[in-house]
């Protein structure tokens, strides 16, 4: 598995070197990812069709793709479709410049492909499935979702399931064991509830949105207007911001996981 960033000028020594490297793992499948900074095709790749020059850029990839037997997985799966990756605002030109190559010998095991829409960097990522066995691990167990100390409709949430809880289960207020426990299983069952709730109900807007994002794209790309450019990055603004939600809730995860497994004196 690797990454590829291209220079903006291409170089030669570099493309030598790099692909030396690839050459020497020849023996194993590969899967290449990153931006090219340049078209496989200048026919479909690029939306002003009248540049149709190559570059050196276009033949490094086509290069990969005949000497170690890679797939451009997007184009294998989306033959004769035009979308793109980049936004160039100096010549308001659009370009797939960013790609995933597979060997031959995974491709079936690839499907999927989709370019997403241009969120906090001024690319798009390019996505796809991978199918592969795997050995599932042990459960985990259950913790308080950290990023809901902070979440005020949560807060007013489980206030009210707790007291639905009270009201249900006076007879039981003498057991107080039997009571305590129960009342824990319940109101982690609505947590699990309200998290899985909001988490659909973020994706499902993030989708949304993406698919937004995507479909004025390729709007864009045949006809530019200052509407469709104000609006983009309005959409833009939105997704970063849904984007930024899941930062902050995934540096907190990870925040805990150090301070739980990090190496600490006498452990």
């Amino acid at each position: 598995l690797g990454t590829y960033y291209g220079p903006n000028m291409q170089e030669v020594t570099f493309n030598r070197q790099f692909r030396k490297l690839l050459l020497s793992l020849a023996n194993f499948p590969l899967i290449l990812g990153g931006d090219f900074n340049a078209v496989a095709d200048p026919e479909l790749d690029r939306s002003d069709i009248g540049r149709r020059r190559w570059g050196t850029g276009g033949h490094t990839i086509a290069y990969y793709a005949d000497a170690l037997g890679l797939v451009d997985l997007w184009r294998a799966l989306h033959p004769g479709e035009r979308d793109y990756t980049h936004l160039s605002r100096a010549h308001d030109t659009w370009s797939r410049l960013d790609y995933i190559l597979i060997s031959e010998s995974l491709f079936s095991c690839a499907s999927d492909a989709q370019i997403a829409p241009v969120e906090i960097s001024d690319h798009a990522w390019v996505a796809f499935r991978f199918q592969a066995g795997y050995k599932t691990g042990a459960a985990r167990l259950w913790r308080f979702p950290r990023e809901l100390y902070d979440d005020p409709a949560y807060s007013a949430f489980i206030q009210i399931q707790w007291n639905n809880y009270q009201l249900d289960n006076r007879a039981h207020q003498q057991d107080v064991v039997l009571y305590w426990e129960a009342a824990k299983a319940v109101l982690r069952g609505h947590t699990i509830a309200y998290v899985s709730h909001a988490r659909k109900a973020r994706d499902a807007q993030l989708l949304r949105l993406e698919r937004q994002l995507c479909h004025l794209r390729r709007r864009m790309a045949r006809e530019a207007t200052t509407a469709h450019s104000e609006q983009y990055l309005s959409l833009q603004a939105e997704v970063n911001t849904l984007l930024h939600r899941r930062y902050i809730k995934s540096n907190r995860y990870y925040q805990l996981q150090l301070h739980r497994f990090d190496n600490k004196p006498g452990r």
